[in-house]
Protein backbone atom coordinates (compact mmCIF):
# COMPACT_ATOMS: atom_id res chain seq x y z
CA UNK A 1 0.00 0.00 0.00
CA UNK A 2 1.07 3.42 -1.11
CA UNK A 3 1.62 6.32 2.09
CA UNK A 4 1.97 10.15 1.44
CA UNK A 5 4.23 10.14 4.45
CA UNK A 6 6.07 13.90 4.96
CA UNK A 7 8.32 14.92 7.52
CA UNK A 8 10.78 14.87 9.45
CA UNK A 9 8.34 17.62 11.10
CA UNK A 10 9.79 20.05 13.90
CA UNK A 11 8.93 17.71 16.52
CA UNK A 12 11.64 15.21 14.37
CA UNK A 13 8.38 13.10 13.61
CA UNK A 14 7.54 11.50 9.98
CA UNK A 15 3.61 12.17 9.83
CA UNK A 16 0.97 10.32 7.35
CA UNK A 17 -2.74 11.38 7.07
CA UNK A 18 -4.85 8.62 6.02
CA UNK A 19 -8.53 9.07 4.45
CA UNK A 20 -11.20 7.71 6.72
CA UNK A 21 -14.56 9.22 5.60
CA UNK A 22 -14.36 11.95 8.30
CA UNK A 23 -13.28 15.29 7.62
CA UNK A 24 -9.18 15.65 7.99
CA UNK A 25 -8.46 11.84 7.96
CA UNK A 26 -7.25 10.08 10.70
CA UNK A 27 -3.22 11.14 11.51
CA UNK A 28 -0.43 8.71 12.15
CA UNK A 29 3.22 9.78 12.93
CA UNK A 30 6.60 7.66 13.94
CA UNK A 31 10.23 9.03 14.89
CA UNK A 32 11.33 6.89 11.95
CA UNK A 33 10.01 6.50 7.80
CA UNK A 34 10.33 2.92 8.70
CA UNK A 35 8.12 2.69 12.11
CA UNK A 36 5.75 4.65 10.76
CA UNK A 37 5.31 2.01 7.64
CA UNK A 38 5.54 -0.66 10.22
CA UNK A 39 2.53 1.52 12.01
CA UNK A 40 0.27 1.74 9.44
CA UNK A 41 1.12 -1.55 8.27
CA UNK A 42 -0.24 -3.02 11.70
CA UNK A 43 -3.39 -0.13 11.58
CA UNK A 44 -4.92 -0.87 8.21
CA UNK A 45 -7.90 -0.11 8.47
CA UNK A 46 -10.59 -0.76 5.33
CA UNK A 47 -12.37 2.29 3.80
CA UNK A 48 -15.54 3.43 4.84
CA UNK A 49 -18.79 3.84 2.80
CA UNK A 50 -17.56 6.91 1.84
CA UNK A 51 -14.27 5.63 0.26
CA UNK A 52 -15.66 2.24 -0.47
CA UNK A 53 -15.52 3.22 -4.29
CA UNK A 54 -12.04 4.33 -4.41
CA UNK A 55 -10.96 0.73 -3.31
CA UNK A 56 -8.58 -1.01 -5.51
CA UNK A 57 -8.05 -5.14 -5.82
CA UNK A 58 -3.93 -4.19 -4.92
CA UNK A 59 -5.30 -1.91 -1.78
CA UNK A 60 -6.94 -5.23 -0.04
CA UNK A 61 -4.28 -7.47 -1.52
CA UNK A 62 -1.40 -5.55 0.17
CA UNK A 63 -3.70 -4.92 3.29
CA UNK A 64 -4.26 -8.97 3.86
CA UNK A 65 -0.97 -9.61 3.54
CA UNK A 66 -0.24 -7.25 6.16
CA UNK A 67 -2.62 -8.79 8.51
CA UNK A 68 -0.85 -12.27 7.52
CA UNK A 69 2.29 -10.87 8.54
CA UNK A 70 1.33 -9.92 11.60
CA UNK A 71 -0.50 -13.16 12.32
CA UNK A 72 2.50 -14.71 11.75
CA UNK A 73 4.10 -13.06 14.71
CA UNK A 74 1.30 -13.33 16.98
CA UNK A 75 -2.29 -14.10 17.68
CA UNK A 76 -4.61 -11.59 16.54
CA UNK A 77 -8.30 -10.85 16.27
CA UNK A 78 -8.73 -14.37 18.76
CA UNK A 79 -7.12 -15.96 15.46
CA UNK A 80 -4.43 -18.44 15.95
CA UNK A 81 -0.77 -17.58 15.04
CA UNK A 82 0.22 -18.61 11.72
CA UNK A 83 3.26 -20.86 10.82
CA UNK A 84 6.34 -19.16 8.99
CA UNK A 85 5.90 -21.20 5.91
CA UNK A 86 2.14 -20.52 5.77
CA UNK A 87 3.14 -16.81 5.36
CA UNK A 88 5.21 -17.62 2.38
CA UNK A 89 2.68 -19.11 0.72
CA UNK A 90 -0.14 -16.51 0.96
CA UNK A 91 3.18 -14.24 -0.10
CA UNK A 92 3.90 -16.29 -3.47
CA UNK A 93 0.11 -17.27 -4.54
CA UNK A 94 -0.24 -13.30 -4.25
CA UNK A 95 2.95 -12.40 -6.14
CA UNK A 96 1.29 -15.25 -9.30
CA UNK A 97 -1.29 -12.36 -9.54
CA UNK A 98 0.37 -9.61 -8.74
CA UNK A 99 4.51 -9.01 -7.93
CA UNK A 100 4.50 -5.92 -5.70
CA UNK A 101 8.17 -6.27 -5.47
CA UNK A 102 9.88 -4.51 -8.83
CA UNK A 103 13.34 -5.47 -8.59
CA UNK A 104 11.81 -9.21 -8.10
CA UNK A 105 9.45 -9.48 -10.78
CA UNK A 106 12.74 -7.85 -13.08
CA UNK A 107 14.62 -10.69 -12.11
CA UNK A 108 11.87 -12.88 -13.03
CA UNK A 109 9.58 -13.97 -10.46
CA UNK A 110 6.34 -13.68 -10.25
CA UNK A 111 3.69 -12.38 -12.59
CA UNK A 112 1.37 -9.56 -13.40
CA UNK A 113 -2.26 -10.49 -14.65
CA UNK A 114 -4.80 -8.41 -16.36
CA UNK A 115 -8.16 -8.96 -15.99
CA UNK A 116 -10.35 -7.66 -19.25
CA UNK A 117 -7.16 -5.09 -20.38
CA UNK A 118 -6.54 -4.08 -16.88
CA UNK A 119 -3.65 -4.43 -14.29
CA UNK A 120 -5.76 -6.16 -11.70
CA UNK A 121 -3.90 -4.36 -9.08
CA UNK A 122 -6.30 -1.48 -10.47
CA UNK A 123 -9.69 -2.82 -10.37
CA UNK A 124 -12.16 -1.53 -7.99
CA UNK A 125 -13.53 -3.08 -5.10
CA UNK A 126 -16.94 -2.24 -6.66
CA UNK A 127 -16.29 -3.91 -10.14
CA UNK A 128 -15.34 -7.34 -8.95
CA UNK A 129 -18.64 -9.86 -10.18
CA UNK A 130 -18.44 -12.90 -11.01
CA UNK A 131 -17.44 -12.48 -14.32
CA UNK A 132 -14.29 -10.55 -12.89
CA UNK A 133 -14.01 -14.23 -11.35
CA UNK A 134 -14.42 -16.09 -14.28
CA UNK A 135 -11.46 -14.40 -16.39
CA UNK A 136 -9.09 -14.33 -13.35
CA UNK A 137 -9.41 -18.12 -13.47
CA UNK A 138 -9.03 -18.03 -17.06
CA UNK A 139 -5.93 -15.78 -16.64
CA UNK A 140 -4.16 -18.14 -13.79
CA UNK A 141 -4.60 -21.26 -16.47
CA UNK A 142 -3.28 -19.07 -19.20
CA UNK A 143 -0.23 -17.83 -17.03
CA UNK A 144 0.48 -21.20 -15.01
CA UNK A 145 -0.04 -23.96 -17.72
CA UNK A 146 2.96 -25.86 -16.24
CA UNK A 147 1.46 -26.39 -12.57
CA UNK A 148 -1.24 -28.53 -11.42
CA UNK A 149 -4.43 -28.12 -11.17
CA UNK A 150 -4.27 -28.16 -7.21
CA UNK A 151 -1.39 -25.21 -7.34
CA UNK A 152 -3.79 -22.95 -9.91
CA UNK A 153 -6.93 -23.94 -7.04
CA UNK A 154 -4.60 -22.20 -4.13
CA UNK A 155 -3.48 -19.16 -6.01
CA UNK A 156 -7.38 -17.96 -6.86
CA UNK A 157 -8.26 -19.40 -3.23
CA UNK A 158 -5.79 -17.06 -1.45
CA UNK A 159 -7.10 -14.03 -3.93
CA UNK A 160 -10.75 -15.06 -2.68
CA UNK A 161 -9.40 -15.43 0.96
CA UNK A 162 -7.95 -11.34 1.03
CA UNK A 163 -11.89 -10.49 -0.54
CA UNK A 164 -13.41 -12.18 2.35
CA UNK A 165 -11.08 -10.85 5.19
CA UNK A 166 -12.31 -7.47 4.30
CA UNK A 167 -15.90 -9.10 3.76
CA UNK A 168 -14.71 -9.91 7.87
CA UNK A 169 -13.99 -6.10 8.75
CA UNK A 170 -17.35 -4.84 7.63
CA UNK A 171 -19.77 -7.80 5.98
CA UNK A 172 -22.64 -4.92 5.71
CA UNK A 173 -20.09 -2.34 3.85
CA UNK A 174 -18.66 -5.79 1.44
CA UNK A 175 -20.76 -8.16 1.27
CA UNK A 176 -18.99 -9.94 -1.06
CA UNK A 177 -22.02 -13.03 -1.79
CA UNK A 178 -20.76 -13.56 -5.07
CA UNK A 179 -17.11 -14.21 -4.01
CA UNK A 180 -18.44 -16.43 -1.38
CA UNK A 181 -20.67 -18.78 -3.32
CA UNK A 182 -17.69 -18.85 -6.19
CA UNK A 183 -15.84 -22.14 -5.89
CA UNK A 184 -13.19 -24.00 -8.11
CA UNK A 185 -13.39 -27.92 -8.58
CA UNK A 186 -10.29 -30.01 -9.28
CA UNK A 187 -10.25 -33.83 -9.80
CA UNK A 188 -9.05 -35.51 -7.20
CA UNK A 189 -5.03 -36.70 -7.48
CA UNK A 190 -5.16 -40.46 -6.06
CA UNK A 191 -1.96 -40.50 -3.68
CA UNK A 192 1.03 -42.82 -4.69
CA UNK A 193 1.15 -45.88 -2.59
CA UNK A 194 4.38 -48.55 -3.00
CA UNK A 195 3.03 -51.81 -3.31
CA UNK A 196 4.28 -54.45 -0.42
CA UNK A 197 7.48 -56.32 -2.51
CA UNK A 198 8.77 -52.63 -3.74
CA UNK A 199 8.33 -51.04 -0.35
CA UNK A 200 9.98 -53.84 1.86
CA UNK A 201 13.09 -54.01 -0.79
CA UNK A 202 13.40 -50.10 -0.23
CA UNK A 203 13.76 -50.44 3.82
CA UNK A 204 15.56 -53.56 3.43
CA UNK A 205 17.99 -51.53 1.19
CA UNK A 206 17.99 -48.64 3.54
CA UNK A 207 19.14 -50.76 6.59
CA UNK A 208 22.32 -52.07 4.02
CA UNK A 209 23.52 -49.02 2.70
CA UNK A 210 22.55 -45.88 5.48
CA UNK A 211 23.98 -45.08 8.38
CA UNK A 212 21.49 -45.84 11.64
CA UNK A 213 20.60 -42.15 12.39
CA UNK A 214 19.15 -42.22 8.43
CA UNK A 215 17.94 -45.51 8.48
CA UNK A 216 15.86 -44.53 11.46
CA UNK A 217 14.43 -41.55 10.26
CA UNK A 218 13.35 -43.49 6.81
CA UNK A 219 11.65 -46.27 9.19
CA UNK A 220 9.62 -43.58 11.19
CA UNK A 221 8.01 -42.13 8.11
CA UNK A 222 7.19 -45.99 7.16
CA UNK A 223 5.70 -46.12 10.38
CA UNK A 224 3.02 -43.65 9.81
CA UNK A 225 4.90 -40.37 10.73
CA UNK A 226 4.92 -37.36 8.57
CA UNK A 227 8.78 -36.46 7.53
CA UNK A 228 7.77 -32.98 9.81
CA UNK A 229 7.32 -35.20 12.67
CA UNK A 230 10.43 -37.12 12.67
CA UNK A 231 12.45 -34.82 11.99
CA UNK A 232 11.41 -33.23 15.67
CA UNK A 233 11.73 -36.06 17.94
CA UNK A 234 13.60 -35.66 20.95
CA UNK A 235 15.09 -38.59 23.17
CA UNK A 236 12.36 -37.63 26.08
CA UNK A 237 9.69 -38.28 23.77
CA UNK A 238 9.75 -41.75 24.09
CA UNK A 239 8.85 -44.08 26.87
CA UNK A 240 10.35 -47.33 26.15
CA UNK A 241 8.45 -49.24 29.88
CA UNK A 242 5.31 -48.89 26.82
CA UNK A 243 7.46 -48.87 23.68
CA UNK A 244 5.48 -45.55 22.63
CA UNK A 245 6.55 -42.01 21.17
CA UNK A 246 4.59 -38.85 21.67
CA UNK A 247 4.19 -36.47 18.34
CA UNK A 248 3.89 -33.09 20.04
CA UNK A 249 5.89 -30.60 17.61
CA UNK A 250 7.35 -30.33 13.94
CA UNK A 251 10.25 -29.01 11.91
CA UNK A 252 9.54 -27.66 9.08
CA UNK A 253 11.58 -27.71 5.09
CA UNK A 254 13.35 -24.82 6.77
CA UNK A 255 13.82 -26.12 10.30
CA UNK A 256 12.14 -24.18 12.21
CA UNK A 257 10.43 -25.80 15.24
CA UNK A 258 6.96 -25.30 16.29
CA UNK A 259 5.80 -25.85 19.73
CA UNK A 260 2.48 -25.64 21.98
CA UNK A 261 4.30 -22.76 23.82
CA UNK A 262 4.33 -20.36 20.91
CA UNK A 263 1.72 -22.19 18.53
CA UNK A 264 -1.80 -22.70 19.41
CA UNK A 265 -1.50 -25.49 17.08
CA UNK A 266 2.21 -26.54 16.28
CA UNK A 267 1.32 -29.34 14.41
CA UNK A 268 -0.82 -29.75 11.27
CA UNK A 269 -3.87 -30.76 12.54
CA UNK A 270 -5.31 -31.12 16.29
CA UNK A 271 -5.30 -35.27 16.00
CA UNK A 272 -1.47 -34.87 14.88
CA UNK A 273 -0.55 -34.81 18.65
CA UNK A 274 -0.74 -38.40 19.46
CA UNK A 275 1.36 -41.40 20.79
CA UNK A 276 2.53 -44.21 18.49
CA UNK A 277 3.11 -47.76 19.55
CA UNK A 278 6.98 -48.53 18.43
CA UNK A 279 6.37 -52.36 18.85
CA UNK A 280 9.18 -54.34 21.27
CA UNK A 281 11.68 -54.66 18.34
CA UNK A 282 11.97 -51.39 16.57
CA UNK A 283 11.37 -49.96 20.37
CA UNK A 284 15.00 -51.79 20.68
CA UNK A 285 16.55 -50.46 17.82
CA UNK A 286 15.58 -46.68 19.32
CA UNK A 287 17.06 -47.13 22.11
CA UNK A 288 19.99 -48.74 21.32
CA UNK A 289 20.81 -45.55 18.85
CA UNK A 290 19.89 -43.36 21.93
CA UNK A 291 22.31 -45.48 24.23
CA UNK A 292 25.16 -44.87 22.01
CA UNK A 293 24.39 -41.05 21.53
CA UNK A 294 23.26 -40.08 24.90
CA UNK A 295 24.37 -36.18 24.94
CA UNK A 296 22.05 -35.56 21.58
CA UNK A 297 19.38 -32.61 21.96
CA UNK A 298 17.37 -34.25 18.86
CA UNK A 299 17.04 -37.52 17.92
CA UNK A 300 18.08 -36.77 14.13
CA UNK A 301 20.98 -33.76 14.85
CA UNK A 302 24.21 -32.92 13.26
CA UNK A 303 27.23 -34.25 14.50
CA UNK A 304 29.49 -32.16 14.04
CA UNK A 305 28.71 -28.03 13.71
CA UNK A 306 25.56 -28.72 16.24
CA UNK A 307 23.43 -25.33 16.04
CA UNK A 308 20.89 -26.04 18.07
CA UNK A 309 18.53 -27.39 15.37
CA UNK A 310 17.46 -30.94 13.63
CA UNK A 311 19.24 -32.01 10.36
CA UNK A 312 17.62 -30.75 7.12
CA UNK A 313 14.63 -32.65 6.06
CA UNK A 314 16.25 -32.57 2.47
CA UNK A 315 19.76 -33.88 3.88
CA UNK A 316 17.72 -36.92 6.23
CA UNK A 317 16.34 -37.87 2.84
CA UNK A 318 19.48 -37.79 0.68
CA UNK A 319 21.36 -39.65 2.98
CA UNK A 320 18.30 -42.49 3.57
CA UNK A 321 16.13 -43.27 1.10
CA UNK A 322 17.43 -41.52 -1.84
CA UNK A 323 20.27 -43.46 -1.23
CA UNK A 324 18.30 -46.53 -1.24
CA UNK A 325 16.81 -45.77 -3.59
CA UNK A 326 19.69 -44.35 -6.45
CA UNK A 327 21.63 -48.74 -5.69
CA UNK A 328 18.29 -50.06 -6.54
CA UNK A 329 17.58 -48.06 -9.74
CA UNK A 330 14.98 -49.03 -11.97
CA UNK A 331 14.31 -52.70 -9.71
CA UNK A 332 11.56 -50.73 -7.96
CA UNK A 333 8.55 -48.23 -8.25
CA UNK A 334 8.87 -45.21 -6.22
CA UNK A 335 7.70 -41.81 -6.26
CA UNK A 336 8.55 -38.59 -4.31
CA UNK A 337 10.73 -38.34 -0.66
CA UNK A 338 9.14 -39.54 2.72
CA UNK A 339 5.48 -39.11 1.75
CA UNK A 340 4.36 -42.87 0.00
CA UNK A 341 5.81 -44.46 3.20
CA UNK A 342 3.06 -42.97 5.32
CA UNK A 343 0.65 -43.61 2.84
CA UNK A 344 1.97 -47.22 2.50
CA UNK A 345 1.48 -47.65 6.56
CA UNK A 346 -1.84 -46.53 6.09
CA UNK A 347 -2.99 -48.28 3.53
CA UNK A 348 -1.43 -51.84 5.38
CA UNK A 349 -3.51 -50.69 8.70
CA UNK A 350 -6.57 -49.85 7.00
CA UNK A 351 -6.47 -53.55 4.78
CA UNK A 352 -5.71 -55.29 8.29
CA UNK A 353 -8.39 -52.94 10.43
CA UNK A 354 -10.70 -54.65 7.67
CA UNK A 355 -9.16 -58.06 8.44
CA UNK A 356 -9.56 -57.62 12.19
CA UNK A 357 -12.92 -55.82 12.13
CA UNK A 358 -11.38 -52.55 13.49
CA UNK A 359 -12.83 -48.77 13.06
CA UNK A 360 -10.82 -47.03 10.34
CA UNK A 361 -10.90 -44.31 12.88
CA UNK A 362 -8.44 -46.02 14.67
CA UNK A 363 -6.19 -45.82 12.01
CA UNK A 364 -6.78 -41.93 11.58
CA UNK A 365 -6.19 -41.75 15.06
CA UNK A 366 -3.14 -43.64 15.22
CA UNK A 367 -1.66 -42.09 11.52
CA UNK A 368 -3.18 -38.52 13.25
CA UNK A 369 -5.14 -37.59 10.70
CA UNK A 370 -7.98 -34.81 11.00
CA UNK A 371 -10.33 -34.98 7.83
CA UNK A 372 -12.03 -38.65 8.90
CA UNK A 373 -14.81 -38.37 6.21
CA UNK A 374 -12.41 -37.54 3.38
CA UNK A 375 -9.77 -40.44 4.49
CA UNK A 376 -11.93 -42.30 5.79
CA UNK A 377 -15.57 -42.71 5.55
CA UNK A 378 -18.41 -41.94 8.22
CA UNK A 379 -17.70 -45.09 11.20
CA UNK A 380 -19.62 -44.86 14.84
CA UNK A 381 -18.63 -47.74 16.70
CA UNK A 382 -15.89 -47.90 18.75
CA UNK A 383 -12.26 -46.78 18.02
CA UNK A 384 -9.92 -49.89 19.59
CA UNK A 385 -6.78 -48.85 21.64
CA UNK A 386 -3.45 -48.90 20.25
CA UNK A 387 -1.36 -52.13 21.07
CA UNK A 388 2.36 -53.12 20.55
CA UNK A 389 1.48 -56.78 19.36
CA UNK A 390 -0.47 -55.16 16.22
CA UNK A 391 2.42 -53.44 15.70
CA UNK A 392 4.65 -55.88 16.20
CA UNK A 393 2.64 -57.86 12.82
CA UNK A 394 2.61 -54.19 11.14
CA UNK A 395 6.46 -54.59 11.40
CA UNK A 396 6.69 -57.86 9.85
CA UNK A 397 4.97 -56.63 7.05
CA UNK A 398 6.73 -53.45 6.93
CA UNK A 399 9.88 -55.38 6.47
CA UNK A 400 9.47 -58.56 5.17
Amino acid sequence: MDYNIKGPNSRNMYTCRIKDGSKYGRLYSGKTKQVLIEKLNAMWIPPTKKTKNEMTVGEVMKGYIDYMTNRSKAKIDGKKRIKPQSLKTYELHHSNIWNFNNVKFREGFGKRLNIFGQNIIDVKITNIDERFLKELLNQIELNFTEHSPKYKKETFNSFKSSLLWLHEQNKELYPMTHVQGFTVSIPKKEAFVPNVPDAQLILKTVDEVCTEKYALYVHFCARGLRASEANALKPEDFDFRNNTVKIVRMVDCYRNVFTEKEYEQPLKSLSAKRRVPLGETFGKRVKQYLNNNPDIEWLFQAQFKYDGKPIKQSNLAIRGIHKALKKLGSKVSYKRAMHPLRHYYSSLMLAEAGKKGLNPQWVAKRTGHGDLKTLFGTYSHHIHEDDNEFEEYLSKQITG
